[in-house]
């Protein structure tokens, strides 16, 4: 039994160090797609798109790592939580994966336009919470830690979501008096729309992390 046992707690740091790593290239991406906005870089934006497909593999095979280990070694208690709960995150992640490449796209739509700076510095700024957030949320998951150092990794989503309000205002008050502003404008809200859910999305990956250090789900959002 304690053999047995060993082996499910083996498997279960595989797989939430298996989250951990995929987490990273998302958040790599991310970065790589703010560094895009900052530059307009649509190399890099291209890169970014093809890249994503890496991302979407990484997902797949690590679905089947969590089915193997739940019909192999029949995980219970805070165990079989954290397995489900790595079933679940591969699956956000590879959807925040995903707004890293939209964003990628939007840059490349835009093409050579410029990009007036203040936006793209709003825009910075948001992103660079939003992808913090993730950051703290995935520690706190892979390193099992407790309630409150997760609820804390997510302490800005509140703001995260004034900062988006702030910017969607300023965009629309500028397209409204000017006309010729109405495309880039457009293309910026995508783009910072894309950040905020990256926010949402790391109180989803909270929440779940929660679940597994206490055995019951908070509405964080």
């Amino acid at each position: 039994m304690t053999d047995n046992l060993s082996l499910v707690q083996k498997r279960r740091q595989h797989l939430q160090s298996a989250v951990g790593e995929l987490g990273a290239l998302v958040i790599e991406a991310l970065n790589r797609s703010v560094d895009c906005i900052k530059r307009q870089d649509l190399e890099l934006a291209e890169r970014i798109v093809a890249e994503d497909a890496a991302i979407n593999r990484h997902r797949r095979m690590l679905e089947q790592d969590c089915l193997v280990t739940l019909a192999a070694y029949k995980p219970a208690g805070e165990d079989l939580r954290a397995v489900g709960a790595c079933m679940e995150l591969v699956s956000e992640l590879e959807r925040i994966g995903d707004y890293a490449a939209d964003v990628a796209r939007i840059i490349l739509k835009n093409g050579k336009t410029p990009l007036p700076p203040e936006p793209v510095a709003a825009i910075v700024q948001l992103a660079s919470d939003a992808i913090g957030m993730l950051a703290g949320t995935l520690s706190a998951f892979t390193s099992n830690e407790n309630e409150a150092a997760i609820r804390e990794a997510v302490s800005m989503e509140e703001q995260v979501d004034r900062e988006e309000d702030a910017f969607i205002e300023q965009m629309l008050s500028r397209m409204r008096s000017d006309a010729s502003f109405a495309t880039t404008g457009t293309y910026l809200l995508w783009i910072v729309h894309n950040y905020e859910r990256v926010a949402d999305r790391a109180t989803n990956v909270a929440e779940r992390a929660i679940y597994v250090a206490s055995g019951y789900t908070p509405d964080l959002d």
